[in-house]
């Protein structure tokens, strides 16, 4: 790392200004060019900067510091908690006997991914920030970490185009940075195909995640396998394979129960229930919805899923009590600002039940259907879509029903070939 970078960073890292580091030594205007690495100072001018900054005897361990990083990322991969805290409590103490800017810069990016797995997007932004202002500095491996947990961040966010571009950029740099932890590239390719699902591009998202698959599977990695197993039945279901889509859940299933994985479990359960609805099973999707509530305990919005998934298969068998069971339970859990998409798939359901009343149309197209295609959701906005073209029908409303009808046909036929 040139030298011009290392005192700008350590400058900012201390929060002097570029006056208060020059003064007495050298020009500001010269101070920035040594910073941007346009000239190249002399040694006494070195010297004396980094006395400045406390500098002028440090111990230069990136090796040692570096060997901690990767051992605390690893940690980190494994959901290794108690590893990764006392690995990271031993960086903490080392980090500043070193002027290395990689070995910081490599430093940042975990704190990043830390806040990530902790959940905190405005820790995790502000450490993004500082990062990219670095950009430049960095090096290709981590140029790769960092552009997958931009591609983590933006996923977390719901911006699924933003994400999948810094995944493309992180398979990239993956190459470019000679990064040898196969682990690395397989949790890459897992979470390309979690953010392929979401922008429903069901077959790039299998070619991922097989991907993914295979890796895991060679480091016998149990939970993850789960995960992915449970990502590629959610895929083939997606585009109507349910043979394939059977044999991952089941393994997802085997697997999830073997190491008492709990909460991948319930999910497990509930997607084995979509897939028995779209097979005309109705009576085992309901096993499968009333299994994944017993399992889910206090995992409020996972059980409205399933609350939700109840209602909706009652209903289409025209078991009316069961409808009128599960649907104030459902209703009780969430609102327009709580679960909002759930509330209004529920209500809809509601003025079902009351054989669509005053008030009904006006729900629809003002706050259901204008609440889906707001926040982009297509499928929701399809399906309901559909259904009030259908209301529309039964009461020989024949252009509004064909305006819904054909709003729903427009996107499943966009959907259908990804």
């Amino acid at each position: 790392m040139k030298i011009g970078s290392k005192i700008r960073f350590h400058r900012l890292k201390q929060k002097l200004t570029q006056e208060n580091l020059s003064k007495g030594i050298i020009s500001i205007s010269y101070l920035s060019k040594l910073e941007n690495n346009q000239v190249t100072p002399s040694d006494d001018i070195v010297h004396l900067l980094c006395e400045r900054l406390g500098l002028n005897n440090p111990v230069n361990r990136p090796n040692h510091l570096n060997e901690l990083l990767e051992k605390w990322n690893h940690a980190l991969l494994w959901n290794k908690e108690d590893e990764a805290r006392s690995t990271h409590e031993v960086i903490q103490r080392d980090l500043d006997q070193t002027d290395d800017l990689t070995t910081h810069f490599f430093y940042k990016i975990l704190c990043f991914r830390v806040q990530l797995i902790r959940g905190n997007p405005t820790e995790a932004f502000s450490h993004m920030v500082h990062i990219q202002s670095n950009y430049k500095e960095l090096n290709d491996k981590l140029k790769f970490y960092f552009h997958k947990y931009k591609g983590n961040y933006y996923y977390l966010r719901k911006e699924y185009e933003k994400a999948k571009g810094e995944l493309k950029e992180a398979e990239t740099y993956f190459v470019l940075g000679n990064v040898v932890n196969e682990e690395e590239r397989a949790d890459l390719f897992y979470l390309f195909s979690l953010v392929l699902t979401r922008l429903h591009m069901y077959r790039l998202a299998i070619y991922y995640g097989e991907k993914a698959l295979s890796i895991f599977q060679g480091v016998y990695y149990q939970k993850r396998c789960a995960e992915v197993h449970l990502l590629l039945g959610i895929c083939y279901r997606r585009i109507r394979n349910s043979e394939d889509a059977v044999k991952h859940y089941e393994w997802a299933n085997f697997i999830s129960q073997s190491i008492q994985y709990t909460s991948l479990h319930s999910k497990i359960e509930q997607n084995f229930g979509y897939l028995k609805s779209f097979m005309n099973k109705s009576d085992e999707a309901i096993q499968h919805f009333v299994k994944s509530i017993e399992l889910k305990d206090s995992d409020e919005e996972g059980r409205l899923y399933s609350i939700l998934s109840l209602v909706k298969e009652h209903y289409k068998l025209n078991q009316r009590s069961k409808v009128q069971f599960w649907l104030p339970k459902g209703l009780e859990l969430c609102s327009k600002e709580r679960y909002p998409d759930k509330f209004y798939q529920l209500s809809y359901y509601q003025f079902a039940l009351n054989e669509f009343p005053n008030g009904f149309e006006n729900f629809m197209k003002e706050y259901a259907l204008a609440y889906f295609k707001k926040n982009g959701s297509l499928l929701l906005y399809a399906e309901y879509s559909k259904f009030l073209g259908q209301y529309y029908q039964r009461i020989r409303k024949y252009k509004l029903a064909a305006f819904h009808l054909n709003e729903a046909n427009i996107i499943y036929e966009e959907m259908l070939p990804l």
